[in-house]
């Protein structure tokens, strides 16, 4: 698989996502003006592997310009004002991802040359102020209100904490992996039913064993269709296969990503732009969405394992592979 002719095939997805963005920088879902931080960031990555640069630093300034003095942002945005009262743990450190991933591509995009102090001191605020989300064994509560923080740690928010933290270089985070179930199945709800559990601890270099990932995966793969978002339904989800095709470069299976990552290149329209989903029982895409940051998610799990080829400037890496060598030298 050649770079140049992939990011062609895929350049739809990226002006998918230009086409949404908001004239103050923030990028919705679809259509209907729904932005999730998070979700916000996945695609300021794909904009950086564009090099975008306009709507890319546009998208950061959106972010930071709503940060708190707690260096929080709020869970969810409609038309542009929050629509959440409530901030997850996970949010506000990811913007250092798309950030990393910038330099990268382009290290005259450097961040910490191009952002401005105040939001350098945001930027430090957030990580700062992350450590109070963080219980004594490294795990973290998923979010916080105006009770305070929740009792809950999910799999996928710490994972993302953890790929946050790394690429921050503040630490590499530890956690007591014998109180895995203890943390993550709260209140007797078994989460191993999603596959976002399954691959995000190997995304995050937690879990790094081969053959643990390819038993896992067999529980959730559909031959040539690509990975279902939860194990009972006959679903699979396009961001998630990507995801769990980059996890699959981390973990060593590179036959395995590049498997996914082929099946799903059918469910790309005429338009050019994927779906969120298929459900292949009734032979219907669903919800009835083309989220930008499933597109997204081609884009950047395309770019990594092209960058594992060795198809892209060795100058231009993928962040995913790139913290995995962190993960290795630790």
């Amino acid at each position: 698989m050649k770079w140049l002719d992939l990011k062609k095939k895929l350049e739809p997805s990226k002006d998918w996502i230009l086409k949404n963005q908001f004239i103050d920088g923030s990028i919705s879902w679809d259509e209907k003006g729904k932005c999730d931080p998070w979700d916000h960031c996945e695609c300021l990555i794909a904009l950086s592997i564009y090099e975008e640069w306009d709507s890319f630093w546009k998208g950061v300034n959106w972010f930071f310009d709503n940060i708190n003095d707690e260096g929080l942002i709020f869970s969810e945005f409609q038309n542009s004002k929050p629509s959440k009262n409530y901030y997850e743990s996970h949010h506000a450190p990811y913007i250092i991802i798309p950030l990393l991933q910038a330099r990268l591509i382009d290290k005259s995009q450097d961040y910490l040359k191009l952002l401005d102090e105040r939001k350098i001191l945001k930027l430090e605020e957030i990580f700062r102020q992350l450590n109070n989300f963080c219980d004594d064994d490294g795990y973290y509560f998923w979010a916080k209100d105006h009770n305070g923080y929740s009792d809950n740690s999910l799999v996928t928010a710490t994972m993302s904490i953890i790929l946050s933290l790394v690429a921050k270089q503040e630490k590499s985070s530890k956690i007591n992996i014998s109180l895995w179930n203890k943390k993550f199945d709260r209140d007797g709800v078994d989460r191993s039913r999603f596959s976002m559990d399954f691959y995000y601890p190997f995304l995050a270099g937690i879990k790094d064993s081969s053959s643990e990932f390819k038993n896992s995966l067999n529980e959730f793969y559909v031959k040539g269709l690509g990975v279902k978002c939860v194990i009972e339904e006959p679903w699979v989800t396009i961001a998630e296969s990507c995801e769990c095709a980059i996890a699959a470069l981390v973990s060593g299976n590179v036959n395995e990503a590049k498997m996914i990552y082929a099946d799903i290149q059918q469910f790309q329209n005429k338009d050019g732009i994927f779906p969120t989903g298929y459900q292949y029982d009734l032979d219907i895409f669903w919800p009835d969405e083309r989220s930008t940051w499933t597109n997204a998610a081609v884009i950047i799990a395309g770019h990594a394992i092209c960058s594992y080829d060795g198809t892209i400037d060795s100058e231009k890496n993928n962040v995913f592979l790139y913290l995995t060598n962190f993960f290795k030298s630790n």
